[in-house]
């Protein structure tokens, strides 16, 4: 095969594969097993300002910078990496780097199939380096705020996010992340505008849907939360957290109809789900549907004996069944 058409081949397949490999938290990334994870005291407790550059200035090179035979190494040490097969990646990606010591991505790459290898100190070495020769490189920001929660320093995972989404304002998994971060210390509005500006470049994805309905419950934007779980519902009709918020969306408003119809589907999706039956319970309760009520929270004790709201409305609805 001449190299022309090596380079049409491997273009084809980057397209279809690279993304996941030039990814830190792909769903494909490898598990780094705590036995082979080389992580020294010095880089697990690496000041953040050693890893984000002083200069500004780009100084080292791109793949439409770097001739022909460099970028066939790179782009093979690159699928490799993508197929799993990072001692192949390393070796070519090695060989990149010696014929074009300053090609930031191959810097990029080299760092991330030693931080899947489990060299984490090769790794921050070579995002290091990666950030010195282009310090607007967004994925390595994101890359090492994933090194940072890794080491349970979300502070510090925080600004490197923050840094990503400033080069790149629409990187998705900065965003998520972030949107995650906020949602977890119960700042709605901040992770209400990450979610948001994710769904600038991806509007179908389920993930962001449900939480921005269940951020917008907690604001009491009860016409936005249904807008957002009634759009996941369209996408994945067979998720059972999506009914069972749908049917929490509807009850708040008052459409019991609607909620049932989402809790029962959720119990079907999910019949472990202990809050979709107590809701079903509650709703017939107020309908006084005893009958049904009780069924509803014993099917939740069975579940969860110990649920001390469901044994007690369970007892109210037995003795509103004896009185008539």
């Amino acid at each position: 095969m001449n190299t022309r058409h090596f380079r049409l081949f491997v273009s084809i397949l980057l397209a279809l594969t690279i993304v996941s490999f030039q990814t830190g938290c792909g769903k494909k990334t490898q598990r780094r097993s705590k036995q082979s994870v080389k992580l020294s005291e010095s880089i697990k407790k690496i000041p953040l300002s050693e890893l984000i550059p002083k200069a500004k200035v780009v100084t080292g090179r791109f793949k439409r910078e770097v001739s022909e035979k460099v970028l066939d190494e790179y782009m093979y040490g690159t699928l490799a990496g993508q197929y799993g097969k990072i001692d192949t990646a390393e070796k070519h990606l090695l060989r990149t780097l010696k014929m074009e010591p300053l090609f930031v991505d191959a810097h990029h790459n080299l760092g991330l199939a030693y931080y899947k290898q489990g060299r984490v100190d090769d790794a921050i070495r070579y995002w290091k380096r990666t950030l010195e020769l282009a310090p607007n490189y967004a994925e390595t920001y994101y890359n090492l705020a994933i090194f940072m929660l890794d080491m349970s320093r979300e502070e510090d995972a925080v600004q490197l996010l923050n840094i990503c989404i400033r080069y790149e304002p629409f990187h998705l998994k900065a965003r998520f992340a972030l949107g995650r971060i906020a949602q977890k210390k119960g700042q709605n509005k901040d992770a209400i505008r990450h979610f948001r500006a994710y769904q600038n470049k991806d509007k179908g994805d389920v993930r962001v849907l449900i939480a921005l309905g269940e951020l917008y419950l907690l604001e009491g934007q009860l016409d936005a939360s249904l807008k957002e779980f009634e759009a996941a519902s369209r996408i994945d009709d067979k998720n059972g957290k999506v009914h069972y918020q749908l049917g929490v969306a509807y009850h708040r408003r008052g459409l019991l109809d609607h909620a049932i119809l989402n809790y029962k589907r959720s119990t079907e999706l999910m019949p472990n789900h202990v809050d979709a039956f107590i809701n079903l319970g509650d709703i017939y309760a107020t309908r006084h549907e005893y009958a049904s009520a009780l069924a509803s929270y014993n099917a939740a004790l069975s579940i969860d004996p110990t649920n001390t709201y469901a044994s007690r409305k369970a007892k109210l609805a037995e003795e509103k069944l004896l009185d008539k």
